[in-house]
């Protein structure tokens, strides 16, 4: 991280939540805590934070019971105070999340860093499913290609299949898709674009046999073929806004020096969904927005 970033997130620390209290309220006024509760025998109850552990306390004498600030909602079982936990929130954000980094600002170790950003990973992973939309349309071109993000590799004594993943952009909207396949055949790869790309649709794809049947699942299909050119002297198409997609999706890949199989899927869903963001649209506010929406207190 630059120093320019390094004073950019210390002032943001300063400007936002300078306490734990005013963390809670922020998170409550979200709707990512609660605003109030109620014991179960009938009483309101109240939260006590002049303690460690802030917690919702019945006011009723003969009752007295007590509900962790955290119980029933996205954040419970986990131990890092809310006011780190909003930091972090931002700092995921603004991909400021290297473990290097959280130690330095969050005390955090590598295990609990990793498990936060899988943890924000998953809910833009949820609101996309929530929010799913297909891309294209009558009139709309759709390029769609596929690219190995995994090679075939030998671990102990096994064989890692190659990890292939599909990808669509619409020319004009500029919405993407990214879905991890099994194979290339031509039955997976309909099926990915049948549920991805709207009907109607003109679809760009290469050569590869697997798209041939296409324009028999209605779709307008025009093929590249990129042994001769990259773009087709007779009908114009090409390949190359999905290109450009590739080239953002593996950026962070390369960064990271490679990703583990088995979180693939969810750092697409979270390109994807910050590729949903409009112009105008912050990755902070947005996030907050997604983990209200997919987990309400309970």
């Amino acid at each position: 991280m630059s120093r320019t970033e390094e004073m950019s997130f210390a002032q943001m620390c300063a400007q936002y939540f300078n306490d734990e209290h005013a963390a809670v309220a922020f998170m409550q006024e979200k709707g990512i805590l609660h605003q109030q509760r109620s014991c179960v025998c009938g009483k309101e109850m109240v939260l006590d934070q002049n303690r460690p552990s802030a917690r919702w306390r019945c006011t009723r004498k003969i009752c007295r019971k007590e509900v962790p600030l955290r119980a029933g909602t996205w954040l419970e079982g986990t131990n890092l105070p809310v006011r780190k936990a909003l930091l972090f929130i931002r700092a995921w954000s603004d991909k400021l999340t290297s473990c290097a980094f959280c130690k330095d600002n969050f005390g955090m170790n590598g295990k609990a860093a990793v498990e936060w950003k899988l943890t924000m990973r998953e809910a833009a992973a949820e609101w996309m499913f929530k929010n799913r939309v297909v891309v294209g349309g009558p009139g709309l071109t759709v390029e769609v290609d596929e690219s190995l993000f995994s090679k075939r590799k030998y671990n102990r004594g096994r064989v890692l299949p190659q990890t292939w993943v599909v990808g669509g952009v619409c020319r004009e909207t500029g919405e993407c898709f990214l879905a991890r396949v099994a194979d290339r055949s031509a039955a997976t790869l309909i099926d990915v674009i049948k549920e991805n790309v709207a009907a109607g649709s003109t679809v760009i794809t290469d050569e590869w046999r697997g798209y041939y049947r296409l324009s028999s699942e209605h779709y307008t299909h025009l093929r590249v073929n990129h042994s001769i050119n990259f773009v087709d002297r007779v009908s114009g198409a090409h390949t190359q806004t999905v290109e450009s997609l590739w080239s953002h999706a593996k950026q962070g890949n390369k960064i990271r020096r490679g990703t583990h199989r088995s979180m693939l899927d969810s750092y697409l869903c979270e390109f994807t969904w910050r590729r949903r963001l409009r112009p105008d649209e912050r990755p902070f506010p947005k996030i907050i927005e997604a983990v209200a929406e997919c987990y309400p207190p309970a």
